[in-house]
């Protein structure tokens, strides 16, 4: 597989937070807290009647509205700032360079969301600086969209999104991450932005999400650009098998008080055709997945599967992936975790192993109970086989640091981070 091409599978974005530590006093903090929550809660409740700025306990961000909340701006973000270190035993400009630390930033994201018009038309505009890709501190457009929603619990999008492709990616949003950054292989594979138009059709007991776009990876291409398909077509079903609410799956964690049992199976595919057209590229993609997510009362496992074909002038070439994840709080604030993930190559793909698997373990650490707002993470990760077709020059992860590795060419690379990350 080239570099061009892998690089279609390489999403933008994730990370969320952690640590270690325990409030003395906490029932008593926690019951001062809860009145205060409740004040707050009221007094937004009040503002959003009148119409006047303030901040929604329902939503959790600052908004603005005319009053009859058929205009309404919600601001909101996050930021992350980590330190990470990389020992390593093989590295081309010497021994002092077996070990690598600093600090830097993960993502700094801006949001604004809400409704124009009608309660039922909503859109999104939200701007990202990744600082473990991109060292000029500048941002970036991600979402630009509309969608309007019909009332039956069907909606039609149009803009420039994430594809609803990859459930660690599209489906969980950075801050609510089970770890500080999504797995590596869900990096890979994930198509990342892209613009067009999509369907979503959301049942009891089903979801269905359907888009007609670019293709992976062309987040603020012209309609010219030699990076686009011709067509791609990508579709996810998912199926809420236990549990009462679909929000349960937004995050990746499950706090202690979430006691009810949720289960949710879903797969996907993603296809994408080029060289037809002026300009594109002449190769067909397909991605897809199996995924599957269970929570319970302060515990909660992950696992997904993922699959490539790439048919070009080049050649074809295959690869495969999966994790498999969990944590378990041991405290209301504290939670344990850890993370299984690897890469399978194609036999003629020329990477140095076949597979590539690494191993990650930390704790988080929730300062405000039961909330993402605030959190505080330490974690250490290992890799058990060379990875310079993963992070080496040309790698499918080449130029980032989002995971903490840097990439050797002899087993046995050893990550270490830390990382705290605020939510407004």
């Amino acid at each position: 597989m080239t570099r061009t091409q892998a690089l279609l599978f390489v999403a933008g974005a994730a990370l969320t937070s952690t640590a270690m530590a325990q409030n003395a006093g906490m029932d008593q903090d926690r019951a001062y807290q809860a009145e205060l929550l409740a004040d707050a809660g009221n007094r937004s409740s009040l503002l959003a009647q009148a119409g006047n700025a303030g901040w929604s306990s329902e939503t959790g961000g600052f908004f603005i509205g005319d009053g009859t909340g058929n205009n309404t701006l919600q601001i909101g973000g996050d930021t992350s700032f980590r330190y990470n270190a990389s020992i390593r035993d093989d590295v081309s400009v010497g021994d002092n360079e077996d070990f690598t630390n600093g600090f830097s930033t993960g993502f700094t994201r801006l949001r604004f969301m809400g409704n124009i018009w009608s309660k039922d038309f909503q859109y999104k505009i939200q701007l990202t600086n990744d600082g473990q890709t991109d060292g000029s501190g500048s941002f970036g457009l991600e979402d630009a969209w509309g969608k309007y929603s019909f009332g039956n619990e069907f909606s039609v999008g149009f803009g420039q999104a994430e594809l609803p492709l990859i459930w660690q990616d599209w489906g969980v949003d950075v801050p609510f991450q089970l770890l500080a950054d999504q797995a590596i292989a869900t990096s890979i594979f994930s198509p990342g932005y892209s613009q067009g138009v999509w369907f979503d059709y959301s049942a009891d007991m089903f979801r269905v999400v359907g888009a007609f776009s670019d293709g992976a990876a062309t987040a603020n291409t012209t309609y010219n650009s030699a990076a686009e398909a011709d067509y791609a077509l990508t579709l996810r079903v998912d199926v809420k098998a236990m549990g009462s609410d679909w929000n349960r799956f937004s995050d990746e964690t499950s706090f202690q008080s979430q006691t009810e049992t949720a289960l949710r199976i879903g797969g996907a595919v993603h296809w994408q055709s080029g060289g037809e057209t002026g300009g594109t590229i002449d190769q067909d993609i397909l991605v897809y997945t199996l995924d599957a997510q269970i929570e319970g009362g302060g515990w909660n496992v992950f696992a997904a599967a993922y699959g490539s074909t790439v048919d070009s002038t080049a050649g074809d070439s295959d690869l495969w992936g999966g994790v498999l994840q969990g944590g378990i709080f041991v405290t209301d604030q504290v939670e344990l975790f850890a993370r299984w993930n690897a890469i399978f190559f194609d036999s003629d793909s020329g990477a140095g192993d076949d597979d590539v698997h690494f191993a990650e373990a930390g704790v988080n650490y929730y300062v405000s109970p039961e909330s993402h707002a605030f959190k505080v993470s330490g974690y250490a990760g290992y890799a058990f086989n060379d990875t310079t077709s993963i992070f080496g020059a040309g790698g499918l992860l080449d130029g980032t640091t989002r995971a903490g590795f840097l990439g050797d060419s002899e087993d046995g690379e050893i990550m270490i981070g830390a990382e705290a990350s605020i939510l407004f």
